[in-house]
């Protein structure tokens, strides 16, 4: 079994590895899948992008109106009199994708559209509730107080003003939004290059346990964890086996991870990582492969575990649910970002600096995070609140908050005002 256990100098405690220097290393040392596949456009949000996407047109094509109104001439403006108004006739009519085709008549206008091209000739829009049209819409009538305002460029968007042909639009590792992707089928591209879905099995180990739906034995509990691993893989584009539930026997679990090992990317599981006689999950994957990292210095989810099993990743999680759910968005979740090939920034945790509405004091050498939410106290001021109870079997507190508060290795409390990491869980990439 490799050792990499390391201490940052920030108060972690000794044999423990925080969070930034373990998901550091297992990037490092996990390589990114080289299995791609063409996918329809609609079909890509949220996928990983895994080649540029090179504007092949400008966008707009073409100069046209930002507004409705009347295309014309700056020069013409020069015939207003010296009093009263300046009267047009109205040349023709440019519409969204029927454009005036010649060059727009010496003083004359042409009535435009949003989203028209620029008759030749024209170098300005006025719009059209600072005209007065006819009835019959052949002239319109311009007051010298509006003539005085107009400037040539208004109102026109300039061909390549969005997006210039030949420029990055989309960089390889990009996480797809639904404006990615929008902006990619502006491009005229029907089909993206993006990251075949990892193949995960997931499976809780636990004689305790029992599946919902089952008979609750004596003293036992229902399986929560499978469906939180199953949820998050899930939610960014795994293609997830669940196992179910595997008894804490070695030659089952030896049995069940050698051949999941054979068909799948990763295999993520629940309990058995920890030092009981019944954590069967370290032993096993030893048997099978190896074991390159164990026990990080967080609070809650101690007990981690990264393995392989020939080119398969093997990830232990810890089996109280809240440890699932936290070592699952901060570990496992970005690590496997990383090895459907996306950026840094595709997979970064987001963070807010908020005043804290709380009184804390703890031991140092864990990193910790608070099951919390944002509350306006009585000053009208957001401050983070944290759950009342920090245990991490009480899954409910999950439901309850809207985020975590992360507290430092370092940090031996909080008092009331100031300021502490809040993520928000609409932050994190599972969500």
């Amino acid at each position: 079994m490799a050792d990499n256990s390391v201490t940052s100098g920030s108060g972690s405690q000794p044999g423990l590895t925080p969070l930034d220097v373990a998901l550091r290393l297992a990037c490092e040392q996990v390589p990114v899948s080289d299995l791609i596949e063409t996918r329809e456009l609609t079909e890509c949000h949220g996928a990983i992008l895994r080649e540029d996407v090179i504007a092949a047109i400008n966008v707009p094509s073409v100069d046209n109106s930002a507004m409705d109104g009347y295309a014309l001439r700056m020069a013409d403006l020069a015939l207003l009199p010296q009093t009263g108004a300046l009267t047009l006739p109205v040349a023709g009519v440019a519409l969204a994708g029927h454009p005036f085709i010649d060059e727009i008549p010496t003083g004359r206008v042409v009535r435009i559209a949003t989203g028209a091209a620029i008759p030749h000739g024209a170098d300005a829009v006025i719009i059209q509730e600072n005209v007065a049209a006819s009835a019959d819409e052949s002239e319109i009538r311009i007051e010298r107080a509006v003539i005085e305002r107009v400037r040539q460029g208004d109102n026109i968007r300039r061909a390549g003003e969005d997006v210039k042909q030949g420029t990055v639009l989309l960089p390889a590792g990009k996480r797809l939004r639904p404006q990615d992707v929008a902006v990619a089928a502006g491009q005229g591209r029907a089909h993206l290059v993006v990251a075949r879905p990892l193949r995960v099995a997931v499976f809780s180990t636990g004689d305790e346990l029992a599946a919902p739906g089952g008979e609750l034995p004596p003293g036992g509990i229902y399986d929560s964890n499978r469906f939180a691993m199953i949820g998050m893989m899930r939610a960014i584009g795994c293609d997830v086996t669940d196992l179910g539930l595997l008894r804490d026997d070695f030659a089952v679990l030896q049995a069940a991870l050698s051949e999941a090992a054979d068909n799948h990317d990763v295999i993520l599981t629940s309990g058995g990582v920890s030092v009981g006689k019944a954590d069967l999950l370290k032993p096993v994957v030893d048997s099978l492969g190896s074991i390159e990292a164990w026990k990080l210095a967080i609070k809650p989810g101690k007990p981690l575990m990264r393995g392989r099993i020939g080119d398969c990743l093997v990830l232990g999680l810890p089996g109280n649910p809240v440890s699932v759910m936290v070592s699952g968005l901060l570990y496992a979740v970005p690590l496997l970002l990383h090895m459907m090939g996306a950026r840094i920034e595709d997979r970064a945790i987001v963070r807010f600096p908020m005043p804290a509405g709380f009184n804390l004091k703890r031991r140092t050498g864990r990193r910790e995070w608070l099951r919390a939410r944002l509350h306006r106290n009585g000053n009208g001021q957001m401050v983070a609140l944290p759950f009342h109870s920090s245990s991490s079997g009480v899954l409910s507190s999950m439901v309850w908050a809207e985020g975590l508060i992360e507290l430092a290795e370092d940090r031996a409390g909080v008092q009331q005002g100031e300021i502490v990491d809040y993520i928000p869980f609409a932050g994190l990439q599972a969500f």
